[in-house]
């Protein structure tokens, strides 16, 4: 989390400010959040799903689409709804400053950081933007790269489960004529390792990978349970640790799936649909056993 953000004059007085006005006070409130909320970064390009927004905010699920949709319009921002990241179009210049020297020590840090966001349609015009005054890497190279590491925001290790999953299908399909959905269960480095004897053990997945799984799985809780859980370490370590222990992200899906549906009628337990009691190490264990039918939990998951 950064320590601070730079609010320039111009943010109020500006040709894209004048249009921002015409929105409103809620205008205002989500243009100013972009820029100084605890998820952005000094390039203005960051995961940002709305819930985020609406909760820090206070503002409507609703009012934030809406807002967020005219902000685009004006030129303020660009957000990307599959993949829920946004780019506020001058933030880096207003962070960062103008021209930097070559060797200057932000150089390599914006590039660092530019290598670790997945592939987005709008980096590319980032990149067109800044190349000059950032001292940008080759962008056709760092594309590739990213196409590689970060399609469907898998790992090496999850691509290869991905694989394994897909030829296993193939050979029950052949002998059972069962739909594809049979093995969805198979989700797991430890499910994995059962179905296959004999295979070598996949790596690990990294921190940073492992983060943007845990933060898609808090993401489907607040969407199915109508919370608001923030993406802070207090819920996100509990996630990380069941992922790292071998579940998938789907495992973690259903669970949620299930849970909601059983609890969230009932006043007493309905507040057990927190990060806490379902990714407790023990809890979920026992909630992932009781997926017993997980064609109709897949379903549901979505």
């Amino acid at each position: 989390m950064r320590g601070y953000s730079k609010i320039h004059p111009q943010f109020w007085i500006g040709k894209t400010a004048k249009q921002i006005k015409l929105l409103g006070a809620e205008g205002w409130t989500v243009a100013m959040y972009l820029i100084t909320c605890p998820h952005a970064n000094m390039l203005g390009i960051y995961y940002l799903p709305l819930t985020f927004i609406a909760h820090e905010t206070g503002v409507s699920l609703e009012g934030i689409s809406k807002t967020l949709q005219r902000l685009c319009e004006v030129g303020f921002c660009t957000y990307d709804e599959q993949m829920e990241y946004v780019w506020v179009h001058e933030m880096a210049f207003y962070q960062i400053g103008g021209q930097l020297k070559q060797h200057d020590n932000r150089v390599k840090g914006i590039n660092e950081l530019i290598q670790n966001i997945p592939k987005i349609d709008f980096l590319p015009r980032f990149f067109a933007k800044y190349k000059t005054l950032f001292w940008l890497e080759n962008f056709p190279e760092n594309a590739r790269d990213l196409e590689v590491s970060s399609e469907s925001l898998l790992s090496q290790e999850q691509e290869q489960e991905k694989e394994q999953e897909q030829e296993q299908k193939e050979k029950r399909n052949t002998l059972s004529g069962k739909p594809d959905g049979v093995l969805s269960k198979i989700k797991s480095n430890k499910e994995l390792m059962l179905a296959f004897p004999g295979a070598p053990t996949p790596p690990a997945p990294s921190c940073e990978s492992l983060k943007f799984q845990a933060m898609e799985v808090l993401v489907f809780l607040n969407q199915k349970a109508k919370r608001a859980y923030r993406p802070v370490d207090a819920n996100l370590k509990l996630i990380m640790a069941r992922l790292k222990s071998g579940a998938s992200v789907m495992d973690c899906r259903q669970v949620i799936a299930k849970k909601t549906r059983e609890w969230q009628h009932d006043q007493k337990m309905a507040e057990y649909l927190r990060p806490a009691t379902l990714f407790n190490a023990t809890k979920f264990e026992q909630y992932r056993g009781e997926l017993v039918t997980p064609e109709e939990d897949a379903n549901y998951a979505e």
